[in-house]
């Protein structure tokens, strides 16, 4: 237990052996476990070993440098947070530290204060990383597809042939058949699936409100916007979008999202700022 009433394991990967036991000396004074290693290889193998909570790693090392090293971690991890370390720093590398998953970049000499608030934010960030992927994985055992008759074995067929692609998926049924845990279904088997679900129930929403609800607004873009608004197309970036009920929305309104369908780039102009959210999203329509 450390000081601030949380344990953690920290692994710091440098060459330079005063680093490696400055930091060590700095972060079991607060407590916190520390593992060293001299060589990115041996800093890979650690991370492979023993999971720790946190990375300190450094960008120019003889043999594997930093950015190998960060790139092999993030493939053996994604909850781990890395923070990146170098006494050379530049835009550019800070830039493509953070492209390729670093948590955040620090420049040598190290300031203690900062490395402690560095190491507090980055256990905040894997804690409730881990604490939202539990989450997420008992909301999916809600959302389960339990059956193996004949039926069912057609659309579980289907949905695995549909997850993989970027295409549109079209659901229909009576009610209560289970069109959401298909739509679910889809985005869980899909690649997206780290990305957020997005449900919209067309029949709640007023008429007069749904296109600012899908599509957003910007503030004074007409009577009554006091405030920027993101619309539910830019709120499933990179995941998946389900438009449960579409049918009960207005002719007028149901023309504008088959123009989204059709022709993605037109979302960009009913915004005031450009997004490419509409090429990453899926859409599902009942």
């Amino acid at each position: 237990m450390t000081r601030h009433g949380m344990s953690a394991r920290i692994l710091v990967i440098d060459d330079d052996a005063a680093i490696r036991d400055s930091l060590r000396m700095i972060l079991e004074y607060q407590g916190y476990a520390v593992m060293l290693a001299a060589t990115g290889e041996e800093g890979a193998a650690l991370v492979e070993r023993e999971a720790p909570d946190l990375v300190f790693l450094d960008i120019k090392m003889p043999g594997m440098d930093g950015l190998e090293v960060l790139q092999r971690i993030t493939h053996l991890t994604d909850v781990t947070p890395i923070v990146v370390m170098s006494g050379h720093a530049t835009i550019s590398t800070a830039v493509e530290a953070t492209r390729l998953g670093a948590f955040d970049f620090v420049e040598k000499p190290l300031e203690t204060e900062r490395v402690l608030v560095l190491v507090r934010n980055a256990v905040d960030s894997r804690r409730l990383r881990t604490e939202n992927r539990t989450l997420r994985k008992d909301q999916e055992k809600r959302h389960q597809i339990v059956g193996d008759s004949p039926g069912l074995a057609a659309v579980k067929a289907a949905i695995q042939k549909a997850a993989p692609t970027s295409a549109t998926v079209l659901i229909w049924g009576e009610s209560g058949v289970g069109k959401e845990l298909v739509a679910r279904s889809v985005h869980r088997e899909s690649l997206r699936h780290d990305g957020p679900f997005v449900q919209v129930n067309c029949a709640a929403i007023p008429d007069e409100l749904i296109e600012s609800e899908l599509f957003g607004h910007e503030k004074g873009s007409f009577t009554g916007a006091s405030d920027r608004q993101i619309g539910k197309f830019e709120q499933a970036d990179k995941g998946t979008i389900f438009l449960d009920e579409i049918g009960d929305m207005s002719l007028k309104t149901q023309a504008k999202v088959l123009r989204v369908l059709q022709e993605p780039v037109s979302y960009t102009h009913l915004r005031a700022h450009e997004t490419d959210s509409y090429l990453v999203c899926r859409l599902l329509l009942e």
